[in-house]
């Protein structure tokens, strides 16, 4: 608490009040210049009716107005961009309680986080002359706390997608392996007893076994190359259409097992300017789910359009012309609660294929992932029972931003 010094002479609570700050607030008075003209806070005093009695140079600043200018104002218009009280307003509350208090604010008026205290004055007597108020720019250290919050935040959920990237390894590598080993077993077990078309139904079950554990894999690389920084975006230009014809032939004796149709639409004029590797990574994904939840005699469909827009290129309006791939199947479809999931590696959504075909659920979001490395968005339509689209863009040759 501060209190006046013993030689002032008070008569009323009035006129205790008035004398005490016209001796401090006086332009002579050596205390405030020695103490609380050098500070870098903003001090000021404030009577019983929440008026500036005198404030030091660093207030003045602030409200960039003289100290004159100051003197006679309630607080709160001088302050506040809302120029009105506040309801916890620390003044306000001392007034209440004779206690001293502080807030934590924004405050619009000057940009700033300000902490903002007030201690109660007395006289001699104990009576209430007004308060010392005291405001603080804690900006940096708001700033501070809240880039701390992200970076918990980022971290806490790196090591959720960490710890579900192992519950994924461990799951769904195990579930293949027992599977190829189960069917090896049976073979070397009853060779000599399995008819040739046995033989080839188990060993087509040990290839499937195989292929899935393969493509698990090099998603599982991918996916965790992206999270370590340690996959490069190189983009260059190349042909989108012979770029998704390497795809389909890839892909065309999954397709013809269940009897799938590939088409591809895109027409043999599109140069893209796009990461291959990704592009390729993008493509299979896509393709090898959409055989995989499209049933025997379905068609998928590859198509492609150019999209244009305005956008801003070194502060120069532009032209912006990207090529939209979409993949369309005529498949099951999803529900808009699996659509919710499916991007999310904490949910790890995954369901069997129309022919009980296995999955680890990482696709997706390494596509996902490898759009956004591109600055395009992967987007969905889903009925069920209706099929599919899975849509995604790449900028065009001649839009390299």
């Amino acid at each position: 608490m501060i209190e006046p010094p013993d030689d002032l002479k008070l008569t009323s609570v009035n006129d205790r009040n008035l004398e005490f700050f016209s001796q401090l607030a006086h332009p002579d008075s050596a205390i405030w210049e020695l103490i609380f003209d050098s500070m870098p806070e903003m001090i000021a005093l404030i009577d019983l009716n929440n008026v500036v009695v005198k404030a030091n140079l660093a207030m003045q600043k602030m409200v960039n107005v003289g100290e004159k200018n100051l003197i006679g104002h309630a607080c709160y218009n001088l302050m506040h961009q809302d120029g009105c009280s506040r309801s916890n307003c620390p003044h306000l509350r001392m007034l209440h309680d004779n206690q001293s208090h502080s807030i934590e604010i924004f405050e619009p008026k000057f940009g700033l986080y300000l902490n903002i205290s007030t201690t109660p004055i007395f006289d001699s007597d104990h009576n209430l002359l007004g308060s010392l108020h005291i405001a603080r720019d804690i900006t940096l250290q708001k700033e501070s706390e809240a880039r701390l919050k992200k970076y918990n935040d980022e971290l806490r959920e790196l090591n959720q997608s960490k710890d579900k990237f192992f519950s994924i390894v461990a799951h769904d590598l195990r579930s293949p392996f027992q599977g190829m080993l189960g069917f090896t077993d049976l073979i070397l077990d009853q060779i000599n007893t399995l008819s040739k078309e046995e033989i080839r139904y188990f060993l087509q079950k040990v290839r499937d076994s195989s292929y899935n554990t393969f493509s698990l894999l090099e998603n599982l690389l991918n996916w965790s190359r992206l999270q370590t920084g340690r996959m490069q975006f190189n983009p260059s230009e190349f042909d989108m259409f012979e770029a998704a014809a390497s795809i389909l032939s890839l892909l065309d004796s999954n397709a013809q097992s269940k009897n799938i149709s590939l088409i591809n639409n895109i027409s043999n004029d599109h140069t893209v300017f796009a990461d291959y590797q990704m592009v390729h990574s993008i493509l299979l994904n896509l393709i090898t789910n959409a055989i995989k939840f499209t049933y025997p005699g379905g068609t998928i469909t590859i198509d492609a359009k150019v999209k244009k827009s305005q956008i801003k290129k070194d502060k120069t309006p532009a032209l912006d012309k990207t090529l939209e791939i979409s993949v369309t199947d005529t498949g099951t479809g999803m529900s808009p609660e699996a659509m919710e999931k499916i991007f999310k590696i904490e949910d790890h959504y995954t369901i069997a294929g129309t022919a009980n075909e296995q999955g680890a659920g990482l696709g997706l979001l390494l596509v996902k992932e490898m759009v956004e490395k591109h600055g395009g968005n992967l987007s969905v339509i889903s009925h069920e029972g209706q099929g599919s689209t899975f849509t995604f863009s790449v900028h065009l040759a001649g839009n390299k931003l």
